[in-house]
């Protein structure tokens, strides 16, 4: 059996330091350039994406603040 804690948290310490001083990932890793009409379509994806998750956000917030308000009624004698 294998010591495999040990080499596991060293090979995560030095992803996470190299990652932090921007030495990962380099050319080598990641060599792909978008172009222009890639990257436009990129950027709106990410619109779009940002868009749906505030969206589900706000469902989320009111439905909670409805669920919230129910429950203070119900508490102090409100009637269903």
């Amino acid at each position: 059996y294998a010591n495999v804690g040990r080499a596991i948290t060293e090979g995560l310490d030095a992803f996470k330091r190299e990652v932090e001083d921007g030495t990962f990932p380099s050319e080598e890793y990641s060599p792909y350039v978008m172009n222009e009409e890639e990257e436009k379509a990129f950027d709106l994806l990410l619109e779009q994406d940002k868009a749906e998750r505030d969206r589900k956000h706000h469902e989320a917030a009111k439905k909670l603040k409805q669920a919230d308000e129910y429950e203070q009624l119900s508490l102090y004698g409100g009637k269903d």
